[in-house]
């Protein structure tokens, strides 16, 4: 009695498939994908200019009026990832700082961030609301 060979591994076709599902869900998860990094690098920026907003305040309780824009610390305009750079304006009675994306993060429909001596939170060059991109 002779067994029948069975055919060990896979076919080219059976192979060809499964790398179509692969590049198929790839192809689907990257945007996503994507989409999430531009959100976690804004969060950063947002982060960064309200922590120099703090200090801006700080700053002018201490002396009593803002600083001028020469008196800022380097540090303090630092934004972590290097996909945003912050830029600052200001008066001994007014202050604005920006986060203006760089690179890759121009992609992200927020645009440029802003906020100033009186909290206000807003967006410059944005398809999207100021709640919408200080949100999330």
């Amino acid at each position: 009695m002779t067994h029948p060979h069975s055919p060990k591994g896979f076919t080219l076709i059976e192979m060809l498939i499964a790398l179509a599902c692969v590049a198929l869900l790839a192809s689907l998860a990257w945007p996503s994908y994507q989409s999430l990094i531009l959100r976690s690098q804004r969060a950063q920026a947002r982060a960064s200019l309200l922590q120099a907003a703090h200090w801006m305040e700080r700053t002018a309780s201490a002396n009593g009026s803002y600083p001028l824009t020469a008196d800022v610390p380097a540090s303090v305009l630092q934004i972590d990832g290097q996909r945003y750079r912050m830029t600052f304006t200001s008066t001994a009675q007014s202050y604005t700082l920006s986060a203006t994306p760089v690179g890759t993060q121009t992609a992200d429909a927020c645009g440029t961030l802003t906020v100033n001596h009186l909290g206000v939170r807003n967006v410059q060059g944005a398809s999207q609301t100021a709640a919408q991109c200080w949100s999330r």
